[in-house]
């Protein structure tokens, strides 16, 4: 289970584009990994539109936004057009969910990702958020552990 304080774990998925991304090369820096149930659903919708209404925040705080589903690269692709993504979206998607599995993210009745949220800082886990399935992570939440990790590295 992922926890605040552990390592970020070990892994490799493609973004929309087919370009691979791996956790090693997330190791550096602030990263803010969301897990999502399902493309083109309404609540991840608002969600993902949420972070891209919110993205010169995490832009000029030097986080990378990362989302992460079960959906193949090439619906997340036509996703990330239609809400106008400035982020990517990766895909969990073979062999399925395992990278949600990794996380304890992975619904198996659904067959889904849940909605896990895990804010990185130079490869370690600074703050976990889980929300139930119909229910969307608050923006706010995302930002206060991001001012308080920018107030650790000041003090």
């Amino acid at each position: 289970m992922i926890q605040t304080g552990s390592r970020l774990f070990d892994f490799s998925l493609e973004n929309q584009y087919g370009e691979t991304i791996t956790s090693t090369g997330l190791s550096n820096g602030r990263v803010l990994v969301v897990f999502y149930p399902w493309a083109f659903s309404r609540v991840c919708g608002s969600e993902l539109a949420t972070l891209q209404e919110h993205h010169e925040f995490f832009a000029q705080r030097q986080v990378r936004v990362i989302g992460i589903s079960v959906d193949h690269k090439f619906t997340l692709r036509n996703y990330a057009e239609s809400l106008g993504l400035d982020f990517e979206l990766l895909a969990d998607f073979w062999p399925h969910g395992a990278v949600a599995h990794q996380a304890d993210a992975f619904d198996s009745e659904r067959g889904v990702a849940t909605r896990l949220s895990i804010y990185v800082v130079d490869g370690q886990v600074r703050d976990v958020f889980r929300s139930e399935m119909t229910q969307p992570r608050k923006i706010e939440d995302y930002q206060a552990a991001v001012e308080r990790s920018l107030i650790a590295v000041e003090k």
